[in-house]
């Protein structure tokens, strides 16, 4: 195959991301449990996580620029392979993309579940968490640094 090296990366990244969706799920049942020992770690372990992500999606820009498939989206990509490394890209993206939606899905329940335990206990402003973008940096948007500020 002759996008092997991108391949290879890519079923890496696509492992890094569902062990990242199953974070976030265990993060969402962790603050449903209550515990904030285990609220802590699921909290920690998904910071050092989103700091990987980082890394890992630079290191995919220079795997797609090395493979000739530069600012490409995943649609281009399969347009551009021949039919045997379609199907397994195919397969890779859908992989992809699924944990992405569970990600998306689970750090949604989290965020409307502590914006809801804090609206109960008066300290919530009509204010939404901060997001952060594909590589885990946070846009500047003057928002304050922690979801848990609140103004005394």
């Amino acid at each position: 195959m002759p996008n092997e090296q991108y391949r290879i990366f890519m079923e890496s990244y696509v492992r890094f991301m569902e062990e990242m969706a199953e974070g976030e799920s265990k993060k969402y049942a962790a603050m449903l449990s209550y515990d904030p020992k285990r609220i802590d770690h699921a909290v920690s372990r998904q910071q050092a996580m989103n700091m990987r992500l980082g890394q890992m999606e630079e290191q995919r820009e220079l795997e797609q620029k090395r493979a000739g498939l530069e600012g490409l989206t995943f649609q281009q990509i399969l347009a551009r392979l021949e039919s045997e490394e379609r199907e397994v890209f195919t397969a890779l993206f859908r992989r992809f993309e699924r944990a992405i939606g569970d990600i998306k899905y689970f750090n949604g329940k989290s965020i409307a579940f502590a914006q809801e335990g804090l609206q109960m206990l008066g300290t919530a402003e009509n204010s939404q968490a901060g997001t952060y973008s594909a590589n885990g940096k946070r846009p500047d948007s003057g928002n304050g640094t922690s979801l848990f500020e609140a103004k005394v």
